[in-house]
This record gives C-alpha cells, sequence and structure tokens, in this order.
C-alpha cells in the first residue's frame, strides 16, 4: 500500500514538472501591453501612529545658521541689483542729450576744411598759441619778440584792425591804451578750448574760439607737464564734471615760465639776467552751468597774469619796455536751443578788466605821450543778444553787440546768413557800427560745377564813420582748385584798394596813421594726401610790392605725417603724428620815429623750419617740438633776434574715473 502511495507521488510530481516546462514558453510570447495594469496589487501595511519618524526640534545653532544663510543670500541679491543700477546709471550719464549753449560757428568757406580745429588736433597741430595757427592764412602777419612769454601779435594785409577774435560770441576787444587797440595774442589761450574756427573774408579774418563743455556724468581729468630749453618749465592741468540733473563744473589751471636767469620757474624774477622778453604767464579759467531740453544757463571767467622783462634791440630800434599786467573776462549767458540745428536765441552779459602795473611810457595818439602810472586799470561790459535758426541746407542769425562806452550805448548789428544748394554754396556777413565805427559787408560765393573743379569769389568792403577820417576800401578774392588724386591744387588773386590804418604800438612803433597803395596779391596753394596718411598743405602769397607791416612774400609749407595704424590697432589705441613745417618771408617794412621825420627800416628776410613728433598711446600723447631747426639767426621784429633754436618735450594726459 505504502509503496503504491509513494509511486503515486512520484507520478504527480513528474506531471507538474510537465506542465511547469511547457507553461513557461508560453507565458513569455504573451505580449506586456495586453495585460491589464490593475492585475497586480500589493497591499501596502500603514505604521502605527506612534512609529511615524518627525524632524528633530531646531536648536539655537540650527536657527542662527539659518538666519545667516538668508543674510547672505540677501546680500548677493542687493550686490546684483546694485551692480545692475550703477551700469545703468553709467550708461544713462553718458549719453546726455542737453549741452550747455555754444555761439554759432560759421560754415566752411575754403575749398578744404583746413582752418579748423576740434580738440587734440588744437594742440596736436604744433600751435603753442593763436599766432602759430594764423600763420596758415595767406596775408596774415606775425610779430613775435621772444619765446613763450614774449609778445605775439598779427595783421591782416598790414593792417592790425582786419583781425577780429570771438571767445564764445563775444568780440575781445583791446582796451589797453599801451596797445592802440591791437590785441596781445598772449592772453588767447588755446588749451581750454573746444574748437578754433577761422572764417577768411576777403578783407577781415574773423577767429572764433568755442571753450570747452562737458557732457559726460564721468568725472574726467588731465594733465601736461613738458620743459625745454631757455629754461622753459610749464604745466596745466583741469577737471570736469557734469551730474545727472544737468548741472556742470569745470575748472583749469597753467603755469609757463621761461628764464634765461636761474630763477624759479615759480617764484618771482629777483637776480634774473633775462633779456630777450623772458618771462612767465599763469592762467585760469571756470565754468558753472546747467542745460536741461532746450534750456541752458552758464556762467565762464577766464583770467591772465603775465610778466615780461624788458628787451635790449641790437641797434637802431626802440627798445620793448618791460610789462607786468593781468587782463580777467567773464560772462553769464542764457540760451534756449542749439546752433548746430534748428531755431536758437541766447543772451549774455561780459565784464572785461584789465590791469598794468609798473609806469611804462606809452604813446595812445598821434602827438601825446602818456606817462601811465602803475596800476592802470581799464574796463569795459559787453552786451550780446542772438537770435538764429539753421536747417540741412541754409543758415540765417541776427546778433547785436552793445557796448557802453562814453555814457552812450553803442550798437553793432550783424546779420549773417548762407545757402547751399545743389553745387552753389553762398553766404554773406553785413556789420553796422563795428566797434571802430566801421560798416562792413563781407559776400562770397563757392560753386563746384564739376567733382574735381572748384571756383570762389568774394568781396568785402569798409566803411568807416566820417569822423574817423578814414577812407572806404574793399578788397576782391578770386581764386580756383582742381582735385587731383585726394589733392587740391589751386590759386587766385587779392585785389586791396588804397586805405590807411594804424601803426603797431604794440611791438614798439610809434603810434601813426600809414597810407597805403592799391596793391595785387597772387595766392598758390595746395592741400590733401599726397600718399596713404602722408599730407601737405602749401599756402603763399606773392604781392606786387612791399608796405608797412606787410613782407612782399610768405610762404608755409606743412608735410604731416598722422596715422592711427589701424591695422595693428583696430580700436584706435595708437596715434603717431609728425609734421615738418617751413615758414619762409621776405623783409617786413617797419615805421619808426616821429611824423615829420620818419624813418623805414626793414627785417632781413627769414627762414623758419619747425619738427614736431607726437606719440599718443590710449590716452596719454608724449610730444617732442624743434623749433628753428636749422639754428639760423632771425627776426620778426626789427633788432629784436629770436631765439636760435628751442627744443620741447613732454606729455598730455586724460584720465576718466
Amino acid at each position: 500500500m505504502r509503496t503504491i502511495v509513494s509511486r503515486s507521488a512520484r507520478h504527480a510530481v513528474a506531471m507538474l514538472l510537465v506542465i511547469g516546462i511547457v507553461a513557461h514558453p508560453a507565458m513569455g510570447q504573451v505580449r506586456p501591453d495586453s495585460t491589464r495594469k490593475d492585475s497586480v496589487r500589493v497591499v501596502v501595511p500603514v505604521p502605527a501612529r506612534d512609529t511615524v519618524r518627525r524632524p528633530p526640534m531646531p536648536t539655537r545653532v540650527d536657527s542662527v545658521r539659518a538666519a545667516a544663510d538668508a543674510k547672505a543670500d540677501s546680500a548677493a541679491r542687493v550686490r546684483a541689483r546694485e551692480r545692475v543700477d550703477s551700469i545703468a546709471k553709467f550708461i544713462a550719464g553718458d549719453t546726455i542729450k542737453a549741452p550747455v549753449m555754444n555761439f554759432e560757428i560759421p560754415r566752411n568757406t575754403e575749398f578744404v576744411d583746413r582752418l579748423r580745429w576740434r580738440g587734440d588736433s588744437i594742440l596736436g597741430s604744433g600751435a603753442l598759441n593763436l599766432a602759430d595757427l594764423l600763420d596758415r592764412v595767406p596775408g596774415i602777419t606775425t610779430y613775435r619778440s621772444g619765446w613763450l612769454a614774449g609778445i605775439h601779435a598779427a595783421t591782416l594785409n598790414g593792417d592790425p584792425s582786419r583781425l577780429r577774435i570771438f571767445l564764445d560770441g563775444v568780440e575781445l576787444d583791446a582796451i589797453e591804451p599801451r596797445n592802440a587797440g591791437m590785441l596781445d595774442l598772449s592772453d588767447v589761450q588755446l588749451w581750454n578750448l573746444d574748437e578754433v574756427v577761422v572764417e577768411r573774408a576777403p578783407g577781415e579774418v574773423r577767429v572764433w574760439l568755442r571753450s570747452k563743455t562737458v557732457r559726460s556724468t564721468t568725472p574726467a581729468t588731465r594733465v601736461d607737464i613738458f620743459t625745454g630749453d631757455l629754461n622753459t618749465n610749464a604745466f596745466r592741468g583741469f577737471l570736469s564734471r557734469r551730474w545727472r540733473n544737468g548741472a556742470m563744473f569745470q575748472f583749469g589751471g597753467q603755469q609757463i615760465a621761461t628764464q634765461s636767469g636761474r630763477v624759479s620757474a615759480f617764484g618771482g624774477t629777483e637776480g634774473s639776467t633775462r633779456l630777450r622778453s623772458d618771462g612767465q604767464t599763469q592762467s585760469f579759467y571756470t565754468r558753472l552751468g546747467w542745460a536741461r531740453g532746450n534750456v541752458s544757463v552758464d556762467a565762464f571767467a577766464t583770467g591772465v597774469s603775465r610778466e615780461r622783462d624788458a628787451h635790449t634791440p641790437r641797434t637802431d630800434f626802440l627798445a620793448l619796455p618791460a610789462f607786468k599786467g593781468q587782463r580777467r573776462e567773464a560772462y553769464v549767458r542764457v540760451g534756449y536751443g542749439d546752433t548746430s540745428r534748428g531755431f536758437w536765441s541766447q543772451a549774455l552779459v561780459n565784464a572785461l578788466r584789465t590791469k598794468q602795473q609798473g609806469a611804462d611810457s606809452t604813446i595812445i595818439s598821434e602827438k601825446d605821450t602818456v606817462v601811465i602810472e602803475g596800476d592802470t586799470i581799464r574796463g569795459q561790459t559787453q552786451h550780446l543778444l542772438a537770435v538764429g535758426y539753421r536747417a540741412s541746407w541754409w543758415t540765417a542769425s541776427l546778433t547785436n553787440r552793445l557796448r557802453p562806452r562814453a555814457g552812450r550805448l553803442e550798437q553793432a548789428p550783424v546779420l549773417r546768413g548762407q545757402v547751399q544748394w545743389w553745387k552753389v554754396d553762398a553766404g554773406g556777413w553785413i556789420e553796422r557800427n563795428g566797434r571802430d565805427s566801421t560798416d562792413r559787408t563781407d559776400l562770397f560765393a563757392r560753386i563746384r560745377p564739376l567733382p574735381w573743379l572748384a571756383v570762389l569769389a568774394g568781396r568785402s568792403s569798409r566803411s568807416p564813420d566820417s569822423a574817423t577820417g578814414r577812407p572806404a576800401s574793399a578788397t576782391l578774392r578770386a581764386e580756383a582748385a582742381i582735385n587731383v588724386k585726394r589733392l587740391w591744387l589751386g590759386g587766385g588773386v587779392l585785389r586791396d584798394e588804397a586805405t590807411v590804418y594804424s601803426s603797431l604800438p604794440l611791438i614798439g612803433a610809434t603810434a601813426n596813421v600809414l597810407p597805403s597803395t592799391a596793391a595785387t596779391g597772387l595766392t598758390v596753394n595746395a592741400n590733401g594726401r599726397l600718399y596713404k596718411d602722408l599730407y601737405v598743405d602749401v599756402q603763399a602769397i606773392s604781392w606786387d610790392g612791399a608796405q608797412f607791416n606787410r613782407p612782399k612774400t610768405q610762404i608755409r609749407t606743412e608735410f604731416a605725417l598722422v596715422s592711427e595704424w589701424r591695422r595693428m590697432f583696430p580700436k584706435g589705441q595708437f596715434g603717431f603724428n609728425t609734421r615738418l613745417i617751413l615758414d619762409r618771408r621776405s623783409g617786413v617794412p617797419f615805421y619808426y620815429g616821429p611824423a615829420a621825420d620818419p624813418v623805414k627800416w626793414t627785417t632781413e628776410p627769414a627762414s623758419v623750419v619747425t619738427a614736431l613728433v607726437e606719440i599718443r598711446i590710449q590716452r596719454g600723447t608724449l610730444f617732442y617740438q624743434y623749433r628753428n631747426l636749422t639754428g639760423g639767426q632771425f627776426e620778426q621784429i626789427r633788432g629784436i633776434t629770436m631765439p636760435p633754436a628751442v627744443q620741447m618735450y613732454g606729455v598730455r594726459w586724460e584720465f576718466s574715473n
């Protein structure tokens, strides 16, 4: 029986194994997605309430740590927000659209824009004062008695009254008795200017100076230091700032001393042995203002203090007396609009004060000699009202200058207009009762019938008041130029009618009225690019005869290599500027002595070569200048020998904070 049961059990187990082997392949052939999702159910036991794990209670250490983490995270967010705000403020501050009012600058009236300098190009031209820039104008003759501290003067066609200088629209009047109406260009500063424009009318040259104006809220400073021969030591510096509310502040100063004696450049002159018009000059300027939208208000002040030693001539010449004095000038202006576009208007009040220290014998009229005692002070005010409109192809303005003199108010209205249409550029200047009681009218037209041809013609007339005793006169100018491979070559003629003008007491001459006959001058000019970054500028004029204060022939040639080497420095962080300048003039006749027995002296012909090298790296510029490269003796005023050779070198460095 047991055997049968065990055998039955074995058969049952074998049967189950066979069924399992047969069923396993069949289950492997079932598709997974054919099974039902809820075919498998799992029972998850729920733990009892008292078996659930709870987070531990926070301790004091954990609370302090959490607070520190939250504070650090908050500080990081604050720093990120401040960084974004500072960048936004910088971008907003660097794009201020409300400039402080400037006076109207005339459009170019030359074949090329060669008589306009902006920003760094003013000092980059090699000019140390305004006389150096005026040497580029045909017909202007400059006079120097020495190096930086000497007398600097200029005339146009021999007449000092035909050269007029304007600073921010204010005409710079020469009110010093010793100058007889002629401005000493040593009082005109270049280092604090944004732009210089020389407007060359046929019978008059007007120089327009625009003082520095800051528009960025990023503070900017600049420092210039240079030294050289003749114990030349100088430095200058200025700073500027503009705020987001439109307020503006600027300030700058300059100190220059040229002394041949062993004395300090910053001290007095005791023990000095200076005999070549050496001296020292201090100048400053400051500007405050505010502008928003089309409205602006600004105040400007500048001052120059000069001290110059007497200059002993070689022979047969009146000695130049020593000078110590000051010139202070300031104005307040309210303006609306922008003179570069659209409608604009402005009102300005200017005050001028000059002071001469020390006794001096000065001739202030034809026969009267007056001894001017120390602390002589002269003052004058000038009021200006102007309105104008500038469109894309035309511009017009009306300006009235008012000068209170001798208990009456003198008015000098000026009407200016200019149009540019098709190939014609024409304009005019009409002034009534100028500073010397003279009516002036200038008309000009420039035509470019072909891309390579330009013709320019103009006429200037001067009609003095009958009380002055001076005759009316006119000047004609006609020139033509052709363009040859980016180089303009031209020439023309100047015709100056007979007139009278004053002598030059500023440079030691006897005050007198000099007659001149009608004269014709021929001009030759070349300006443009010779090859790649090499430029040339040649200006020559030859008159049919020499006259007082005017040489027969003048030639100025300048070669300039100006490059930023963009292939190596694509961002413009490098610049190279080198110039070679040759000035040559024939003898200049001077008039000296009493009217009953005048004496005529003529200077020797003079040739002066000047070399300049400038290297700019980022915002710093190293410069080196060599005046009178050949070292020969020359004179620009009869009997006053200029320094044989002068070297000067230094650095100009700008910073933005």
